[in-house]
């Protein structure tokens, strides 16, 4: 039976006491932009709008705006231009221009994905996108198992729950000890964890932050962060959230050019495995409501820091199958 029921997180409401919101990014292909705009716009309503050969939006649906484009930043900015430009091709002259960029949206979603980014749902309207992994599904869309080269992912971004250092480490922490239990529950596809994209954070790093004596302010968490060689190809991307908060300081220290600014975590760890029957986007979001129920869990959260901290240094062998059958107890018991 899949699991289609979303779970609460232990904080329903943002600071301005509102609802909070989460916004998910599909990654998958075997179908095109215009049929999944259309799709998009049967269940939800809206109106299609093309805003270029690799770019859709589907505006004013019921849930909000829905972006879709070509996951591919030299097609989809169309750097593709001056490439070619330089070698003495002046692709505007051409006349056939857009049959030129349709053979170039065919031949790159062979191999990157199509991104589908949903606006950002209300907790309670979250089981609404059911409707669209049954749709996409129907039409037999490739997701990560389809083949070994797509390492499509699902990213969620929950709206922080608090804006403090106090929670965002708190956040940080929950998710490096549950992040193994994580990756086996998941079943993690190996088109995905031989790619650079969710690397696990570093072990230094996590003894550093799980220290009982850490407590950085916002500016020390944020280079802290990047000290570690932190990059936004963490399985957690504290990148856009460290935007929004202070700009300054962390685009002085950032090196990737795509990063947005926005108050909500980036967790990018999961499957986008809409091919698989079994697979249900309610089972990747309750996996990170155990993130948020171990981080609002203050006995917990020093209780397994400090048993991470001993197992680390009394194991020589079999540290992480040891630790993963501990947070699988925590688990059973939280859930």
């Amino acid at each position: 039976m899949i699991l289609t029921t979303f779970k609460n997180p232990p904080v329903i409401l943002n600071h301005s006491g509102e609802e909070r919101k989460t916004g998910f990014e599909f990654e998958f292909t075997g179908i095109d932009l215009e049929e999944i705009a259309g799709l998009i716009s049967e269940l939800y309503g809206g109106t299609i709008e093309k805003i270029s050969t690799y770019i859709f939006e589907v505006q004013d649906t019921d849930l909000g705006t829905f972006k879709l484009e070509l996951d591919a930043q030299l097609v989809r900015d169309k750097k593709y231009e001056k490439l070619l430009k330089n070698v003495g091709i002046d692709l505007k002259s051409f006349k056939e221009k857009d049959v030129v960029e349709d053979s170039l949206k065919g031949i790159a979603s062979s191999i990157v994905p199509f991104e589908v980014v949903t606006p950002p749902i209300p907790i309670s309207s979250m089981e609404k996108l059911n409707k669209l992994v049954d749709k996409l599904r129907q039409h037999k869309v490739k997701g990560t198992g389809s083949s070994f080269i797509y390492a499509f992912g699902l990213h969620l971004n929950p709206e922080i729950p608090d804006d403090s250092a106090e929670s965002l480490l708190n956040h940080l922490r929950a998710y490096v000890m549950l992040d193994p239990w994580i990756r086996k529950d998941a079943d993690i596809n190996i088109s995905r964890r031989i790619t650079p994209f969710i690397n696990e954070y570093e072990e230094m790093y996590i003894q550093y932050i799980l220290n009982p004596e850490y407590r950085p302010d916002l500016n020390q968490l944020i280079r802290d962060y990047f000290e570690y060689g932190n990059s936004r190809n963490r399985p957690l991307d504290m990148l856009p959230v460290f935007m929004y908060l202070n700009e300054n300081l962390t685009s002085g220290l950032i090196k990737e050019s795509i990063t947005s600014s926005r108050p909500t975590y980036h967790y990018r760890l999961p499957n986008c495995s809409l091919e698989d029957e079994s697979w249900s986007l309610a089972a990747e979001w309750n996996r990170w409501v155990l993130v948020e129920k171990m981080a609002a869990d203050e006995m917990a959260l020093n209780q397994y820091s400090r048993a991470w901290l001993k197992m680390r240094k009394d194991t020589l062998i079999g540290f992480e199958n040891k630790w993963v059958e501990l947070m699988n107890r925590w688990v059973n018991n939280a859930a």
